[in-house]
């Protein structure tokens, strides 16, 4: 059984590779300069932005190891000085990689999506190293796309689990989405029902688009802009939307990025 079977993903690729590859290219933009802001986490320096990512693989190597099916337990760690950090997530995400390679996908634990079980936890993984690489480096005064496989996996396993309904506050998306990842091709359609619920398909390839599959919105961008936008590192505006931006920008701010 491959690793696209195995964890459920949408995509070919290998999830602990690119766990591994994104935490490391972080620790290395990060080491440049750790007081640096963090555009994408507003408040936060790229020291703040290693501590967070130390500490989130921690917990989930917890969950995992653990096989915790309540977080009640869980104890965070204490914060590393300053100079430890870096090496810390270094030797924190082989920790990590140990704990996921190790567990049956299968296996029931925690988590705060409606999946349950330590499949979950890889997949996600994979998105929580990428964009947070991307934050780093970006911090670091350069900026590199997302690697378009892990994206697009990314952005189907964000609309599965992220966008089932409207965070407090948010203002009703007002018409459909689709989202084109021009690299990949793969096609998402997004609804949102009277109570607030969304509701999306990913379109065959060669499926045209017809009066069920047109939207009001559409935005056509590699997969890592899409995916980037999902976690509001990209304004809708920035993707040359088509139709009407202003339901883009909607979808984007009705959902959790956390």
């Amino acid at each position: 059984m491959d690793h696209r079977e195995r964890y459920d993903l949408a995509t070919d690729l290998d999830p602990f590779h690119r766990i591994r590859v994104d935490t490391l290219a972080m620790a290395d933009a990060a080491e440049r300069d750790l007081t640096a802001p963090v555009e994408g986490c507003p408040g936060w320096t790229t020291a703040d932005l290693v501590w967070h990512v130390l500490e989130v693989q921690f917990f989930w190597a917890t969950v995992v190891g653990e096989r915790l099916r309540e977080p009640d337990g869980y104890t965070e760690p204490p914060r590393p000085g300053t100079r430890e950090l870096v090496p810390a997530l270094r030797e924190g995400v082989e920790h990590l990689l140990d704990v996921l390679r190790a567990a049956d996908p299968a296996e029931p634990v925690f988590t705060w999506a409606s999946r349950q079980d330590a499949g979950w936890v890889v997949r996600h993984q994979v998105q929580e190293a990428a964009v947070h690489r991307w934050d780093a480096e970006r911090a670091a005064g350069r900026e590199a796309p997302l690697d378009a496989a892990a994206a697009t996996d990314g952005v189907e396993e964000f609309l599965r689990y992220s966008t089932p309904f409207r965070v407090e506050g948010a203002t009703p998306m007002g018409g459909s989405l689709l989202l084109e990842a021009t690299d990949t091709g793969y096609r998402w359609l997004v609804r949102e029902d009277a109570e607030g619920a969304a509701h999306w398909r990913r379109l065959d390839p060669t499926e045209p688009v017809t009066a069920t599959t047109s939207a009001e919105a559409a935005l056509t961008a590699p997969a890592s802009d899409l995916l980037l936008y999902l976690y509001r590192r990209r304004a809708a505006k920035q993707l040359a939307p088509l139709g009407d931006e202003a339901v883009a920008e909607r979808f984007a701010l009705r959902n959790p990025t956390g």
